[in-house]
């Protein structure tokens, strides 16, 4: 089963506006709603959206708990497995205008206990379970969570990064199965400048020499790179002069490529899936629906560079 863990994740508070923000007045909004957030979230909702089940590790606490937790009712295939803490989730809040504006919470405190919690939970995940850590994880937890994810590994479970470089840089000579950044994150793990095409294709593929078994990386332009031991392939994710939403895109490639690798076990029809997947997020208000995805499965190309 793919599991997902959301370390800090967000109610997040959309609100719409049709004409401009404008600083210092009163913006009123023309639409409001909430949605669960958290990078893991996001690739849980879309692997239900699928049809695919996943538990979704984390933690959650305070007046925003509840509201959260029926958030995610409406994903059939989400099976909720969240660590209670003292502290409140955070709230995020989101204006769509002519230029989006997001307004991002630092979110609670995580004791010890609460890490201890977790790792209880997580326990609980069988050999060859894939746990996806998603998003970020505030610095002070990173040691506690590296002990608990190669403990994980040793017990068999495939253990997968979208999240911050101090943690993935404790992880790299671990054999991870995924590590998923971008093009900017990148050059936090690596001793050189990043800035094109040819540069991700040389980073993924020193990541993947140092140990990693997969490693995709994504650019703002939505031009996403591959180095896995089949060799280095490169994909098209998005235009970005036409892209409805920037959120979750990522996410989407992760939940993709997972559902098809732990279908097929084949590299290059899990990166074009997991391509499909983030087109059709970023061609999309939410995250991607199957519908949407299939409209896309035909017309991605994966491009093998060497």
């Amino acid at each position: 089963m793919i599991c997902t863990c959301t370390i800090n994740p967000s109610l997040d508070y959309y609100m719409e506006f049709s004409a401009p923000l404008e600083a210092g007045k009163t913006n009123r909004s023309d639409l409001e709603y909430y949605e669960a957030g958290g990078k893991g979230i996001n690739i849980s909702i879309v692997l239900s959206n699928l049809g695919v089940p996943s538990r979704a590790f984390g933690f959650l606490g305070g007046f925003t708990k509840d509201f959260y937790i029926r958030l995610l009712t409406k994903y059939q295939d989400i099976r909720p497995n969240f660590s209670y803490i003292d502290g409140n989730t955070r709230i995020n809040v989101k204006c769509n205008s002519t230029i989006d504006t997001n307004m991002n919470a630092c979110g609670p405190y995580i004791q010890d206990k609460d890490l201890d919690n977790l790792a209880g939970k997580l326990n609980t995940l069988y050999e060859n379970d894939v746990l996806v850590l998603a998003g970020n994880t505030p610095a002070y937890t990173v040691d506690h969570m590296v002990s608990i994810l190669k403990k994980l590994q040793a017990d068999g479970i495939k253990v997968a990064l979208d999240t911050d470089a101090q943690l993935v840089k404790k992880m790299l000579s671990t054999k991870l199965f995924l590590l998923k950044t971008t093009k900017e994150e990148v050059r936090a793990l690596v001793s050189y400048s990043v800035e094109t095409t040819k540069d991700m294709v040389r980073a993924a593929k020193d990541l993947h020499a140092q140990g990693v078994e997969n490693v995709m990386i994504l650019d703002i332009d939505g031009n996403a790179v591959l180095a896995s031991k089949e060799g280095t392939f490169q994909c098209d994710v998005l235009d970005p002069t036409t892209i409805v939403n920037t959120v979750g895109t990522g996410d989407s490639l992760v939940a993709g490529f997972l559902m098809e690798y732990n279908r097929s076990r084949n590299i290059v029809d899990s990166f074009r899936f997991g391509a499909s997947c983030g087109s059709a997020t970023a061609y999309s208000k939410g995250m991607a629906t199957r519908e949407k995805i299939e409209s896309f499965s035909n017309s991605v190309e994966v491009r093998k560079i060497d």
